[in-house]
């Protein structure tokens, strides 16, 4: 599992799909965790990246 990953999956016979947002450790337990977030396939949009370049541009904005 890669920062960025889609995938989807079956929760009580709901499909949804998930992308992957980043990971960290736990600070008591030391456990890596992963932060998710649950994508409404209805809402999703895919937008060429040099159209998001010009509306972010990487000098402003560190991943």
């Amino acid at each position: 599992m890669n920062k960025g990953d889609f995938f989807t999956v079956y929760l009580n016979g709901v499909m949804m799909t998930i992308c992957v947002l980043g990971f960290y450790n736990e600070e008591y337990s030391g456990e890596e965790m992963a932060v998710i977030a649950v994508v409404n396939q209805e809402n999703m949009v895919h937008v060429p990246l040099e159209d998001l370049e010009i509306l972010f541009p990487r000098s402003r904005f560190v991943n």
